[in-house]
């Protein structure tokens, strides 16, 4: 604590008595100068008491400023942790919106996905459906076609078999007419002879024979006719049946394809419209999106502006509480002060309490005055600061949400105008499916009736042709008819002419099938009436065919395959056989021919007439082997024959065997040996004996086999006959 000056007051200093003298002014000076000491040191201690009581109110004051400043700082604390709490449940508020307008979000989408999911299985359902429907519709016309046709068929059977009933009572009838009419004629003919001489009777019956055969023939003739046009008409029932048949199905085929065109066209249309639609749907959920996003940016600004509010308010609040605090705070302070201090004015002088009373509570009342002056004007000035704050604020706000609203509505109706173009473009492109499949479908009708059309002319040219056959028809049996006629009055020359022909084709026949059964020289021998004697024929050109494997390929083929080779072969070889006059078949069994080459007239042979019999047989031979190749093997299990020749020269005994079917048979070693030579040879291949090897050297190409073993002959040296030594060609293998 600072020392204070303490001042003596002026009235105290001018209240002192004028001096005395001697003795009692000193007295009454140190008398007075007590009592002014005394009243000093009174003025002195009430002023130490008014100071330290002065003092302790201001502690007293600055105790009560630091609990009130302590007090505001927990306040502000208490505040902060308010505002916290208020911003961290602002926060969560805010999370707990995003995170719905986020759900909001994912609802919508998930909600168009599961939408559009749920179109296209009802669209895929829907596809499916119709694709069942179509099919069983198809499957039923189908039926019912086929049910069609089979009516149709089993109508047209009963009418042919119908007019086959009608057709052969016409037959019996005019069957029964011809034989009353032949048995009419028999009795005209039988009352004629009657009472005749026999030569004239013979003659009549001849002639009347003549006559019954005449009319047999030309009933026949009507006969055949009849049944000729008979067939005629049943085939042009076919035929016209057989055409709408044709028609029937091609319609029905031109119907399912048109059918079939009018559902893809339909398909390819429902997928445009779906495409149309799903683009209609997606602009949809833009347009949902973007009102639930705008919508949501309201809520949040909303939310924002809620908050700010609340916010402002409680800081608001917060000032004005910390106001009314201090507020209340100085005016206790300031009465604790002014009571302090009035209570030390009343133990001192009147005067000096007075004026000290009054300064100080005049400085009090100013500050306390002042303190409440400024305040009213701080709280103005705030109340005014936050309203014109709050009225920006909420302008801004305004001016934001009509910017925001008129965004939104933009988009709104950019994406509405886009809905409402979409949904024109899907009426036109209804409008124009209709009218594609409304064209498709007058095609299809006008496809359908030149189908029509073109059947009619169809069946009218048929119809047209069947009548110019008919007629052409009637017109030929008319002239078949006379012709017949014309032949019957010369029916006497033509069996004359008739006959003689026959005796000579007989002759002829007769002649050509012994010169294929026997020789030349034996045949001549028959014809002349002499019975043939045996011969024998010092040397002859004998060989055998056959076909290696053949058991096993009839075995593998079945009989009309094996007829068939075997058909080929036989005319091919006696094609080549044909060639050579002096060469004959003597037998032909299953696969395997024997040929003889050297049986004349002739039984003595010189060197050259062996060495052309073999020659003869030889190229024959070769030859058979170049007609094998040639023989069509498509129909066959191979592709080719395996055919295999032996050829023996030697001599051998002959005759023939049989009356009613004469045969000339050959015996002897020769025969065998011939037969040993094919059985032992190779396939393709032509093997010779050494002595048919000693006739042929000079003229062809011969190879030597080697030494082989012969059944019934032991080991026997054998030759491949290979071809002609002046044949520029390779020889055969």
């Amino acid at each position: 604590m600072s020392a204070q000056i303490v001042e003596i007051p002026m009235d105290m200093q001018s209240s002192q008595p004028e001096k005395l003298t001697g003795k009692q002014q000193g007295q009454i000076g140190r008398r007075e100068i007590l009592e002014e000491v005394e009243r000093a040191s009174k003025w002195l201690s009430e002023a130490v008491a008014r100071d330290r009581n002065a003092k302790e109110a201001k502690m007293l004051a600055q105790r009560r400023l630091v609990h009130f400043h302590e007090e505001e700082a927990n306040i502000f604390e208490a505040n902060l942790k308010e505002a916290r709490q208020l911003y961290e449940s602002q926060l969560v508020e805010q999370r707990l919106v995003e995170w719905r307008q986020k759900d909001a979000a994912d609802d919508l989408l998930k909600d168009e996905e599961r939408k559009t999911e749920l179109v296209k299985f009802v669209n895929k359902m829907a596809a499916l459906k119709i694709k069942l429907r179509l099919q069983d519709e198809a499957r039923e016309r189908e039926v019912a076609f086929r049910e069609k046709i089979k009516m149709k068929r089993d109508a047209h059977q009963a009418r042919v078999k119908k007019l086959e009933e009608r057709q052969k009572k016409e037959r019996d009838e005019l069957l029964s007419t011809q034989a009353r009419i032949a048995k009419n004629l028999k009795l005209i003919q039988s009352l004629e002879v009657r009472g005749i001489d026999e030569a004239k009777k013979r003659r009549l019956l001849r002639e009347f024979e003549i006559q019954s055969q005449q009319l047999a023939m030309k009933q026949q003739k009507e006969a055949e006719q009849l049944r000729e046009i008979q067939l005629l008409k049943i085939r042009h029932m076919s035929e016209a049946v057989q055409m709408e048949f044709g028609n029937m199905t091609e319609m029905e085929e031109v119907a399912a394809e048109q059918r079939l065109k009018e559902i893809e066209l339909d398909a390819d249309n429902r997928l445009a419209l779906q495409m149309e639609e799903e683009k209609l749907e997606r602009q949809q959920a833009k347009l949902k999106a973007l009102q639930l996003k705008e919508e949501q940016k309201i809520q949040r600004n909303h939310l924002k502006q809620g908050q700010r509010k609340q916010s402002k308010l409680l800081e608001r609040q917060q000032r004005h509480a910390a106001k009314l605090r201090e507020k209340m705070m100085m005016a206790e302070s300031a009465a604790i002060l002014g009571g302090d201090m009035a209570i030390g004015s009343g133990n001192s002088d009147a005067d000096g309490s007075d004026s000290y009373t009054g300064d100080s509570a005049s400085i009090g009342s100013s500050e306390a005055s002042r303190s409440e002056l400024g305040a009213g004007d701080d709280s103005e000035n705030e109340m005014d600061a936050e309203t014109r704050a709050v009225t920006e604020s909420n302008a801004a706000a305004d001016a934001e949400a009509r910017r925001k609203r008129s965004a939104r509505n933009d988009a709104e109706s950019e994406l509405n105008e886009a809905l409402n173009k979409g949904r024109e473009r899907v009426k036109n492109m209804i409008a124009h499916q209709r009218k594609m499949i409304e064209d498709l479908k007058v095609y299809h009708k006008e496809v359908r009736d030149q189908k029509a059309r073109e059947h009619k002319r169809k069946t009218a040219e048929m119809n047209k042709d069947h009548e110019d056959e008919m007629r052409n028809v009637k017109t030929e049996q008319a002239q078949e008819m006379e012709e017949l006629l014309e032949t019957i009055s010369n029916q006497d020359l033509i069996a004359a002419q008739q006959s003689s022909f026959d005796k000579q084709m007989d002759t002829v026949v007769s002649n050509q099938l012994l010169g294929n059964m026997l020789p030349r020289h034996v045949a001549e021998e028959l014809k002349a009436g002499r019975t043939p004697e045996p011969a024998a024929f010092e040397n002859v050109a004998l060989f055998f065919t056959d076909i290696y494997g053949f058991k096993e390929l009839a075995n593998r083929s079945s009989p009309r395959q094996i007829v068939a080779l075997l058909n080929r072969m036989y005319i091919a070889f006696d094609e080549v056989i044909a060639r050579f006059p002096d060469l004959y078949k003597v037998e032909t069994v299953m696969d395997s021919f024997m040929v003889c080459s050297g049986l004349s007239g002739n039984t003595q042979k010189s060197r050259q007439d062996c060495i052309r019999d073999a020659t003869i047989a030889a190229e024959c031979a070769i030859q058979l082997l170049d007609a094998v190749e040639a023989i069509d093997m498509s129909d066959q299990l191979v592709e080719k024959l395996n055919l295999r020749i032996g050829i023996q020269c030697g001599p051998v005994l002959a005759g023939v065997i049989g009356t009613k079917m004469p045969h000339y048979c050959l015996f002897g070693d020769t025969v065998n040996t011939a037969s040993r030579m094919c059985s032992t040879n190779q396939a393709l291949r032509i093997q010779v004996s050494e002595a048919m090897y000693d006739l042929l050297k000079n003229e062809y190409i011969l190879e030597e086999r080697g030494t082989i073993a012969v059944k019934g002959k032991g080991d026997m040296k054998t030759f491949f006959l290979l071809g002609r030594k002046d044949k520029v060609s390779e020889p055969n293998h």
